[in-house]
């Protein structure tokens, strides 16, 4: 049967062209690591994700379409390479999260060299997690982040210590903000003020210094001398947003980006550096004691760095449950010097914890560290399964956590 003039069969396309040259023809070089049947690309489409160069997106290259999934936190999308090349082409998901109109049309023209794309012989690197996806910075082996205090920028400058505008009083938050912190109790007043963490009002505290967190539980990310890298905000109506973002029917959402539970700056490295990491929290009573019992605990949030600290036990969060090398070899140094090269994995007891530090296992494995799991989902009798290390009582910490990980 005759197609009509101009017609092109994308599907054979696809089928046809191998993933390497599909991104050539969007003017990318790819990096990837896998062979076989199963390749790994870092994510290209500047989503929210924790990617920080994990390279999280799997490819069936044996697929036709060369399906594939980014298991990155926070994104999970799904697609073929269309999708892929509409990534590499503009850096961002499909509008609805389907290609379709005018946004296939491009694909498809670049697929069937209908149109060209100069090449900028770059590797695709992922973004890290920022306050807009548009935002998005690649992360480097090499990144490294300036305190705000010695940044060149005054208005940057400005912001080192915008912890004096933040509520720390439940009565004094709006009630998004006040339900958040009952819903977290390790976020005390007196833990907050210690951490340097808070509700920032949304009248922004008297001045448009960091007004963009308006709204937000901000905690801060320092430096291992103590300075603030980057403030960060925790979005308390996230899981509101969420819940509304999901009964929305994907041909409805017109675009509508997806909630983000946290704003990360644009330009912070974030894969570079821990939360907890100041060298002064060697100074407080019981730290050093306590690391050479446990080893360096290493944990995914803000908030379980928090109610750990509030029980004696010092931790550090990745911000994430995907560990990157940075953070394991900064790690490794610490458990080296301070630890006996003990190192303790106490993540989200959930799936996502459980994946995220059965990677991180590995990689501190291969350094030859004493590498050991606080709990998992099946670990304690499965006592614990669907909690964070925030949540840990006292006794649930000397009775069952702390024999998994003393030595």
């Amino acid at each position: 049967m005759n197609q009509p003039r101009g017609f092109v069969n994308v599907d054979q396309l696809q089928a046809q062209t191998t993933l390497e040259d599909a991104a050539l023809k969007c003017g990318v070089t790819l990096n990837t690591t896998g062979s076989g049947s199963e390749v790994r690309i870092d994510c290209p489409f500047g989503c929210p994700g924790d990617h920080v160069s994990r390279k999280e997106i799997s490819i069936n290259t044996t697929n036709a379409e060369k399906v594939f999934c980014c298991h990155a936190y926070q994104c999970q999308f799904r697609g073929n390479m269309l999708a892929l090349m509409h990534g590499w082409l503009n850096g961002r998901k499909p509008s609805d999260g389907k290609l379709r109109g005018a946004e296939f049309q491009r694909v498809r023209d670049v697929l069937s060299n209908q149109t060209q794309i100069a090449s900028q012989s770059r590797v695709v690197a992922t973004p890290t997690t920022t306050a807009n996806a548009d935002d998005a910075v690649a992360e480097s082996d090499t990144a490294s982040n300036v305190p705000l205090i010695d940044a060149d920028n005054e208005a940057v400058r400005e912001l080192a210590n915008i912890d004096a505008k933040f509520v720390v009083e439940i009565a004094t938050m709006n009630p998004a903000a006040s339900a958040y912190i009952r819903r977290h109790p390790c976020l005390t007043p007196e833990s907050m003020r210690k951490w340097r963490a808070g509700y920032f009002p949304h009248d922004g505290g008297g001045d448009k210094r960091g007004w963009s967190l308006r709204g937000h539980i901000v905690y801060p990310v320092c430096s291992e001398d103590g300075k603030v890298l980057a403030w960060v905000g925790r979005d308390p109506q996230f899981e509101q947003k969420q819940t509304e973002f999901d009964s929305i029917r994907p041909e409805l959402r017109g675009g509508k980006p997806l909630p983000m539970k946290h704003k990360f700056p644009k330009g912070f490295h974030r894969g570079q550096e821990l939360f907890g990491q100041q060298a002064s929290r060697l100074k407080e009573p019981g730290y050093r004691e306590a690391i050479a019992r446990h080893g360096i605990v290493v944990v995914e949030g803000f908030n379980d760095v928090i109610g750990l600290d509030n029980l004696g036990v010092p931790a550090i969060a990745i911000c994430s449950n995907r560990i990157t090398e940075a953070q394991v070899a900064k790690i490794t140094g610490w458990a080296e010097q301070l630890a006996g090269r003990k190192v303790t994995l106490l993540f989200d007891c959930e799936q996502t914890g459980d994946d995220g530090a059965k990677d991180a296992l590995w990689l501190f494995a291969q350094r030859g560290l004493d590498v050991r799991l606080g709990w998992s989902q099946s670990m304690h009798g499965a006592a614990f399964k669907g909690r964070q290390p925030e949540s840990l009582a006292s006794s649930e910490w000397s009775n069952l956590v702390r024999s998994a990980t003393e030595r």
